[in-house]
Order: structure tokens, then C-alpha cells, then sequence
């Protein structure tokens, strides 16, 4: 008679038992292209209201051709460097080491100088593999 507990018991210690690691792999960032902005970005790289920028693509000048390539290079810049920071971090959820070691090992691996993006990927990724989110 006292049997029948034991199978929701067992139900819930092989449910507690797994990896726990519910965490996805970081996207690959999009790059920009200078021919296709939108009129934010646009405006963005020119430094002026959106309503400044014309609708259409004319035939823009030296000077705002050179911003809008500056623009996407920043941005793609930035894009790589924070996936890089990401997907090292992601690979190193399970490392046992501390975390400033390897934010630091992140930070020369991805060639970063902002210790507070490594440690605050770190802390996400290795939260993630213990199953909190």
C-alpha cells in the first residue's frame, strides 16, 4: 500500500537530474551595408533629425558618403566585438574558474578593454547553464 508514492518521487528526481543548460548559442550579428540604410541610420550617421534626411537615396555627397561608410564601420565594429565577447562566454558556461579569470581570458581572446561587458556575459551564460535565467 505505501508503494505508490514512489513513482511520482522517482518522477521528479529524474526531472531534477539533466544538464540544466537551456542556453542558446548567440546569433551571428548582422552586418550593415552603406547602400542599405534606412533613413534612421542615415540620419543617424550624419548626426541630424531624421526628417533632415530625404526619403530616397539621391545622389549624396563625398562628405555624407564618408559618414555613412564611417557609420557602418563603427557599427559592424561593435557588432562583431560584442558577439565575439558573447560566443566566448557561451563556450565557457560550464568552466569552473573564477569569473573575473575568464572575463579576462575573454577580454584578450576577443581583444576588449570593457572588463564590465566580459564579467556581465559570463555571469548570464553560466546562470543560464545552471537553469536560471
Amino acid at each position: 500500500m505505501r508503494s505508490y508514492w514512489i513513482v511520482p518521487a522517482a518522477a521528479l528526481l529524474l526531472s531534477a537530474c539533466g544538464s540544466g543548460d537551456g542556453c542558446e548559442a548567440p546569433a551571428k550579428p548582422v552586418l550593415l551595408n552603406a547602400k542599405n540604410l534606412s533613413r534612421e541610420q542615415r540620419a543617424n550617421a550624419l548626426g541630424v533629425p531624421p526628417d533632415r534626411v530625404p526619403q530616397e537615396s539621391v545622389t549624396e555627397s563625398p562628405a555624407a558618403l564618408q559618414a555613412y561608410d564611417d557609420y557602418v564601420a563603427r557599427h559592424n565594429d561593435a557588432a562583431q566585438a560584442a558577439y565575439c565577447v558573447d560566443n566566448e562566454a557561451y563556450k565557457a558556461r560550464t568552466m569552473k574558474d573564477e569569473m573575473s579569470s575568464v572575463a579576462h581570458a575573454i577580454m584578450a581572446t576577443c581583444k576588449e578593454s570593457g572588463e564590465g561587458n566580459a564579467l556581465a556575459a559570463v555571469l548570464r551564460y553560466r546562470n543560464c547553464a545552471i537553469g536560471n535565467k
